[in-house]
């Protein structure tokens, strides 16, 4: 067979199988990748949507957002609040942390900049969304709503400072 690669979905159900997982990563990374795609649609379609240009507002960077920021924004936190599976999110585009309410026994954060290099668009150079995923603080239980994941913030501001290689790329 001339075609041998393997599509993400399916490398983590391999891997799922192979370790006798539960299936929520799986979950969790296919409410991402889902995310993702409808993102890349939403670039590829630009202008001819609507979606250049500036939103008149700033991110918790100080930087000025993009309509396609805050577009990208709502899709992913949308797409990965339905799952159940995240206590909260923190977004590049949001003040504070994003408690979800449909989870009451959410086990895991979901840091992420929705469009990395969203100032590039302009130029035709490439973007992304940068993301990591972490295990809720054994301090904060599942079901134990809080305002604030003081951790996540604080894991979100090294991530975005530093110059280091991002934790994964879509």
């Amino acid at each position: 067979m001339p075609y041998k690669r393997i599509t993400l979905t399916h490398f983590l159900l391999q891997e799922q199988r192979r370790l006798g997982g539960s299936g929520t990563f799986t979950t969790l990374m296919q409410d991402i990748l889902t995310a993702c795609k409808m993102i890349a649609h939403e670039v590829n379609r630009g202008a001819m949507a609507g979606n250049l240009g500036v939103a008149g507002t700033e991110n918790v960077q100080g930087e000025e957002q993009k309509k396609l920021d805050v577009l990208a924004n709502d899709i992913f936190m949308y797409m990965n609040g339905q799952g159940g599976s995240y206590a909260a999110m923190a977004s590049e585009e949001l003040e504070d942390v994003h408690v979800v309410r449909t989870s009451s026994d959410g086990r895991y954060l979901l840091l992420f900049d929705p469009l990395d290099g969203s100032s590039n668009i302009d130029v035709n150079i490439s973007v992304g969304t940068i993301f990591s995923i972490l295990r809720l603080p054994t301090a904060h239980p599942p079901g134990r709503r809080r305002r604030s994941y003081s951790p996540a913030r604080s894991r979100w501001r090294r991530a975005t400072r530093s110059t280091a290689r991002p934790p994964c790329w879509c």
